[in-house]
């Protein structure tokens, strides 16, 4: 029956889960399949047609910047560079080599002499600056070399001012710095401008009051003064330019002009940044003799540059490299992957050497693989070869997904199993129920008739005797009709227990419960059994507290309790015997004690001597009276009572059964 149970719950029970996790498996696929083609086409239009259209925007931006700016763009680069949005900077080159950024030539390399190394030591050593000015004096009149005249004359400025010949000092410096149109090609770019960032340098140190404009002149895209002798500068070289364009912002800040030249001062930090990349860049290329093999309008990583980008393109027959950083392309990109913004997927994109650029979500690492199953991988279009955008599903997503769904199976199969567990226990409990009754019934129709076939047996023996007159004398008759009726006051006393023991059954015990007098209930038990206790081997004693309070009880019920109790004490009591029933008061409960010396009881029997029908020695032939009824029915009102029954016992050392009682005032 419990086989069959078992088989017809658990067979749906795995079928149902089969075919639920075949669904669930089924459905994730079309799902994911879908989400493939979804996001697929969402990154060829964000991507691919993006870096197609934003290309198409930046060369018609070039074309109108070149052919407007196309005599000045290396003449010039600050003019073009502050108004490009694009890139970060350039690198330009013509057919004969690099044209921007501008490097230093060999004339802008200056060799000194061994007299001027007399002059510099003059000068930077001893410090005897008017023997270091004459010296400076003698080497430039008979000198013809542009280089060496104008390492003398800026040795006398500097002479001059560390003597502190200010104006004598400006007007040797100013010479140099403005030498008119006409003797201008005397001296390099990179000559003049170092001498006019010297002349605002000693204007300063004067405290000029035209200090402010006469900075502003300096920085780029400044108007051209109306001076007949200012001549601006071209082809100054890069490193010079950079060197000259923090010496002004560090003049600005120490005069407490930078407020007043904010706008120029942020431009001339954005020249700086922007020729320092085109320097990076350009000393990165210059194992390379040409560009032919980059390809045109493609983005790449500088080789041997970190964190540069350039694309190269052609116009009027010069070679221009587009720079980005990659701050500036992260960021361009960035906002494209956020368009992919998505709670189940994260994508990240990389550049050509396989270094990311852009990811999503924002929370990953730069170089951190993402965690999740990858399911598109595509290149960026012709402008962006060996770029890529990858997509994922993110882990998490399809491990909560799987995790709910592992938590339904666990608990659909937990309330199937629960539910077969449920019917199976009933089923067994019922059959269990059902063996224990057909023991019970065995067991009592085994008892009833071993209990009741001795007395009638002894009853029928000693009444057969009587009637056919086999005794000596009226004396014998007598102690037989004794032996009757003794035995009849047994069998009434098992009949009883049986009745009670059925109406157990069937809950219809009635109790006539009343306030009683403890001591009263002793009282009647003792007197119940004193005339069987009243023998030389017994020893019986009743000892009661006095002040006692009452107890609701129904009398006779109780004292069937003590009356089973002291009966059962004297049966299991051996030789001399000696019975004790004490009353006593103890916190909100009144208790009764029965103690006797009999062969007591193991830990085992004390766990089963409320049972129905048990008996330690459950043998025919056993001595001990009884149907194994009288300590089941003892609890049965005690519990009636809302009281407890105790045992304590040991083998061979007595039994002592202690039933207490709530007490009521």
């Amino acid at each position: 029956m419990i086989l069959l149970l078992v088989i017809t719950v658990v067979l749906p029970t795995v079928c149902l889960l089969w075919f639920m996790t075949q669904a669930v498996r089924n459905e994730r696929i079309a799902v994911r399949q879908k989400l493939v083609d979804t996001y697929t086409k969402r990154a060829e239009k964000l991507f691919l047609q993006h870096s197609e259209d934003t290309w198409n925007r930046i060369e018609d931006k070039l074309t109108g910047y070149v052919d407007h700016y196309e005599e000045q763009l290396w003449l010039f680069p600050e003019n073009y560079i502050s108004r490009n949005r694009q890139f970060s900077a350039f690198v330009i080159y013509d057919d004969e080599g690099l044209l921007y950024p501008i490097t230093l030539t060999v004339e802008d390399i200056f060799v000194p002499s061994d007299n001027i190394q007399q002059a510099w030591n003059s000068e930077y050593v001893e410090k005897n600056y008017e023997q270091a000015i004459k010296q400076y004096e003698d080497i430039g009149k008979i000198s013809s070399i542009p280089h060496v005249v104008y390492e003398c004359r800026m040795g006398i400025a500097r002479c001059l001012s560390k003597q502190d010949k200010l104006m004598q000092a400006i007007e040797a410096c100013r010479a140099l710095a403005y030498p008119g149109k006409h003797i201008a090609n005397e001296y390099t770019p990179a000559q003049m401008a170092i001498a006019r960032l010297m002349l605002v340098n000693l204007y300063s140190k004067t405290g000029h009051e035209d200090l402010l404009k006469k900075l502003q002149r300096q920085f780029p895209n400044s108007e051209i003064p109306d001076d007949p002798d200012f001549t601006p500068l071209t082809h100054v070289p890069t490193e010079t330019r950079i060197f000259i364009l923090n010496k002004l912002i560090d003049l600005a800040e120490a005069n407490g002009l930078a407020d007043e030249l904010e706008t120029q001062v942020e431009k001339a930090q954005q020249i700086i940044d922007s020729e320092l990349i085109a320097v990076t860049a350009a000393d990165s290329l210059a194992g390379i003799p040409s560009l032919q093999s980059w390809p045109e309008k493609t983005f790449k990583a500088i080789p041997n540059a970190q964190n540069i980008y350039g694309i190269r393109f052609h116009i009027y027959g010069r070679q221009i490299l587009g720079l980005i950083t990659s701050e500036k392309m992260s960021e361009f990109w960035q906002k494209q992957v956020d368009d992919m913004d998505d709670e189940m997927v994260s994508c990240r994109l990389l550049d050509d050497t396989g270094r990311v650029i852009a990811v999503q979500p924002k929370v990953h690492r730069a170089n951190e693989l993402s965690s999740g199953q990858q399911f598109l991988s595509r290149n960026l279009g012709k402008f962006f070869p060996d770029w890529k955008i990858e997509a994922y599903f993110r882990g998490e997503i399809f491990t909560a997904a799987a995790k709910r769904q592992r938590i339904a199976y666990f608990w659909t199969a937990a309330l199937a199993i629960g539910f077969m567990v449920l019917i199976g226990g009933m089923a067994i409990k019922a059959l269990l129920r059902q063996a224990q009754l057909n023991k019970l019934k065995n067991d009592f129709i085994a008892t009833v008739t071993h209990e009741l076939k001795t007395p009638l047996s002894s009853m029928r023996v000693l009444v057969d005797t009587l009637l056919e007159g086999n005794y000596n004398d009226q004396q014998q008759a007598t102690e037989y009709l004794r032996l009757i009726a003794k035995e009849n006051l047994r069998l009434s006393g098992l009949i009883d227990n049986f009745l009670t023991f059925s109406r157990m059954e069937r809950n219809k015990q009635a109790f006539d419960m009343a306030k009683n007098s403890p001591a009263e209930i002793a009282a009647a038990a003792a007197d119940a059994v004193r005339t069987k206790f009243n023998k030389e081997n017994c020893k019986f004693t009743v000892t009661v507290d006095d002040a006692l309070p009452s107890v609701m009880t129904d009398k006779d019920s109780m004292v069937t309790v003590l009356v089973n109790l002291l009966d059962n004490a004297y049966k299991y009591s051996e030789g001399r015997k000696k019975i004790a029933l004490q009353v006593s008061g103890q916190d909100r409960f009144v208790c009764f004690v029965v103690t006797d010396n009999g062969i007591g009881m193991t830990a085992k029997q004390i766990k089963k001597a409320f049972d129905r029908f048990y008996q330690a020695d459950s043998s025919l032939s056993r001595q001990a009276e009884g149907a194994g009824l009288g300590l089941s029915i003892v609890k049965f009102i005690v519990d009636a009572h809302k009281g407890k029954i105790t045992v304590e016992s040991k083998p061979n050392m007595g039994t002592t059964f202690t039933v207490r009682l709530p007490s009521v005032t």
